[in-house]
């Protein structure tokens, strides 16, 4: 490697980075600082490679979808995603970022080489220090090559107790990070309250966190047992949902912006190899530590 480069490690997956550009520096202190990986000379899964232009050129694709999220008081952002023969780019465009206009990803069929392209708002004195997988493009980024190594990223929480986890998902604002809160006081591992990556290897299923843009954490694992479906309710209870329903319940918690026919197919797939090995739960539940006995004493071998 270049004395630049640097290796993550993200669910079990190797994302070798490394800047071309002078102009760049890839900020390997930020929120991705403790999943640097310490082995020096194992093969990557995927070399990310970032370079400045002038121009993001894109004549050669056809833009497939484009997102205009609302006003937030963090960032301002459009992103894009584009098809080509063989290829999917994704672009997020920014508006309050104070040096990077655009940026964009471009991902080959059957290429461990990602190319990354910047194109900055203005020359630059002095170079830039930037996290590479600034926020929402490393999460786009992720969320396309996670599938290509069986992963897929879900919206959850999801926390571990003796070498078992749970996760629990939902619309927004169900309650995912209060039950994870409750585990916590319980004496339960918090993995992540937002954001987890669910990979199926061998017999099981593996659930992790990822780096988030706002705040640093850790890595953890952990085999996963079952999911839970959350809904608020004056009472607890928990109901086992299986088969179409099952399914059906789970698919829209899963983070799923592909627009290629093959990548929704494989997206499909694993989620029926995951729904194969665990159990989905539907949990009506108040915000007490009760739940969190009611879960503990469940037989989920």
């Amino acid at each position: 490697m270049n004395e630049e480069d640097f290796t993550l490690n993200i669910a079990a997956v190797y994302f070798q980075c490394r800047s071309l550009s002078p102009q760049i520096h890839l900020d390997k202190f930020g929120s991705i600082s403790h999943y640097l990986s310490p082995d020096t000379v194992i093969t990557p899964d995927y070399l990310l490679e970032y370079h400045v232009v002038e121009i993001l050129e894109l004549s050669a694709y056809k833009r497939v979808f484009v997102a205009e999220p609302e006003t937030n008081t963090l960032l301002n952002y459009k992103w894009n995603i584009y098809n080509g023969p063989g290829k999917v780019v994704v672009t997020v465009d920014y508006s309050d970022h104070p040096t990077i206009q655009s940026i964009a990803a471009f991902i080959v069929d059957d290429s461990s080489k990602i190319t990354i392209h910047i194109v900055l708002k203005y020359e630059l004195i002095y170079p830039i220090v930037i996290d590479p997988l600034i926020h929402p493009f490393g999460s786009l980024l992720l969320l396309y090559l996670m599938q290509r190594k069986k992963g897929l990223l879900i919206h959850a929480s999801a926390v571990a107790i003796d070498d078992k986890a749970f996760l629990f998902t939902g619309v927004s604002g169900i309650g995912k990070s209060t039950m994870a809160r409750l585990w916590g006081e319980c004496g339960a591992q918090i993995l992540n309250d937002d954001r987890l990556v669910l990979r199926p290897l061998d017999d099981k299923v593996m659930v992790y966190n990822n780096p988030m843009p706002y705040y640093a954490q850790h890595p953890r694992e952990a085999p996963l047992k079952a999911i839970f479906l959350l809904k608020q309710s004056p009472k607890n209870y928990i109901k086992q949902l299986g088969g179409v329903l099952a399914f059906s319940r789970v698919l829209g918690n899963f983070i799923q912006q592909f627009y290629q026919q093959n990548m929704v197919a494989n997206h499909l797939e694993l989620m029926e190899e995951v729904l194969k090995r665990v159990k989905v739960y539907e949990v009506g539940f108040k915000p007490d530590h009760d739940i969190v006995h009611m879960i503990k004493k469940m037989d989920l071998e």
